[in-house]
């Protein structure tokens, strides 16, 4: 043991434990707060962003319980320790083929406001750090349920992903954000 101590300590860099450089885009004198992470998914072979704020976890494809007269881009429900969520298989939302899970499938637990849903992929890809520069508030080009969905782009040299906005999933699921204002704005 006191050897390991002493390899240690003759190797010892103050930013020995620093991942910082890998986290918010290899620039060590820009702050956090100009940075946002997103995560990779895959869906029918394309690449999308979903920023990792709206995370809460990654889960492997479970089982999923049937839930008669729901909108077809929803599998059924998932029981996510005594919660049950909605799964929403992101490639029917996007209208391509349906396709049974594999390996690589997985469902990403994801919240808008206090509501929570899994979110069926293809694939996960890598977690990616984006500065402001990177990224363009505008959908992208052409049209089809792949593009409603989008609401920012990032673009990193020749590559461009589309960046998922979790509030237009939740509003084609029938989540409205204003309910509970509209009412109590009634009541008054």
């Amino acid at each position: 043991m006191s050897n390991f101590n002493a390899q240690l300590n003759e190797h010892e860099d103050p930013g020995m434990f620093s991942i910082r450089g890998d986290l918010d885009g290899g620039k060590e004198n820009q702050g956090y707060s100009d940075v946002k992470q997103f995560i990779g998914l895959l869906i029918n072979d394309e690449e999308f962003l979903l920023p990792i704020e709206v995370m809460n976890e990654i889960i492997m494809v479970s089982q999923l319980t049937y839930v008669p007269s729901a909108p077809r881009f929803i599998e059924g429900v998932i029981n996510l320790r005594g919660k049950i969520l909605p799964a929403i298989n992101l490639r029917k939302m996007m209208g391509h083929e349906t396709a049974a899970p594999t390996m690589q499938s997985r469902i990403i637990i994801a919240h808008f406001e206090e509501h929570m849903v899994g979110l069926i992929v293809d694939g996960i890809t890598y977690v990616i750090s984006l500065n402001q520069e990177e990224l363009q508030n505008q959908t992208l080009p052409g049209k089809g349920r792949s593009t409603e969905l989008v609401s920012s782009i990032s673009k990193r040299g020749d590559k461009v992903n589309g960046i998922i906005d979790i509030a237009k999933i939740m509003m084609e699921t029938g989540f409205d954000p204003n309910a509970k204002e509209e009412i109590s704005e009634n009541d008054s």
